[in-house]
């Protein structure tokens, strides 16, 4: 009989609704996780709710009271967020699982973090290192020896090519191109369509084509 892990998912929006794919895309291949259901926040807690066959167990304590048992996944997106429960729970003791799907590329010279999320299609070059609670998502591309920081968010279709360091809890929207070598700098936003020419500062939101500080929406 095969073991499976028991898993939870932190995060019941969209994004948890697609690693929950994610992770069933992953079991008709190989059952690896036995997906016990959703975590929330206390605010969004509704007892008895079902999304997607999966049912909301509880918030943050549900967690820590059976964390002996289960490992974890972060399904928020938002990074800040995301580090705020990530590091909270792993002070605490969670465990949490990095989910790659079936199709991710990963070169076997690269380094991925726990409680990271690897989307379909994703490609990851060599010498490459991903740290802890890092989304990816669908058809981003990732160039050699790049720096991927902590709880940094890469949406859609991105392409970061190689040399480059991204800082702790960036995000990046969908559609956009850092140029190699580039730097960008913690907490940092890169608009979506956003074509990266020069380094970010940290706590700077930058958009367009090159890329330009926007202050007015940071």
């Amino acid at each position: 009989m095969i073991a499976m892990k028991k898993i939870v998912l932190f995060g019941a929006g969209g994004f948890g609704k697609e690693v929950a794919g994610i992770i069933q895309w992953i079991n008709k291949i190989k059952p690896s996780y036995d997906v016990l259901g959703f975590v929330v926040g206390k605010k969004y807690f509704e007892k008895g709710k079902i999304i997607n066959g999966l049912p909301l167990l509880g918030d943050e304590n549900w967690i820590l009271e059976h964390m002996k048992d289960v490992v974890c996944v972060c399904t928020i997106a938002d990074p800040h967020p995301k580090a705020v429960i990530q590091r909270f729970l792993c002070e605490k003791g969670v465990k949490f699982e990095t989910i790659i799907s079936p199709t991710a590329v990963v070169s076997p010279l690269s380094i991925i973090g726990s409680g990271c999320v690897i989307y379909p299609h994703v490609t990851i070059s060599p010498n490459v290192f991903i740290g802890d609670g890092v989304l990816l998502n669908a058809y981003v591309t990732v160039g050699h020896d790049v720096i991927i920081d902590k709880y940094t968010s890469v949406m859609p279709t991105t392409g970061i090519s190689g040399n480059c360091v991204i800082g702790e809890e960036v995000s990046i929207g969908g559609h956009a191109f850092v140029l190699p070598g580039k730097k960008i700098g913690c907490n940092s936003v890169v608009a979506a369509g956003s074509k990266v020419f020069s380094n970010v500062k940290a706590n700077t939101t930058v958009l367009g084509n090159p890329a330009k500080r926007m202050r007015e929406l940071e």
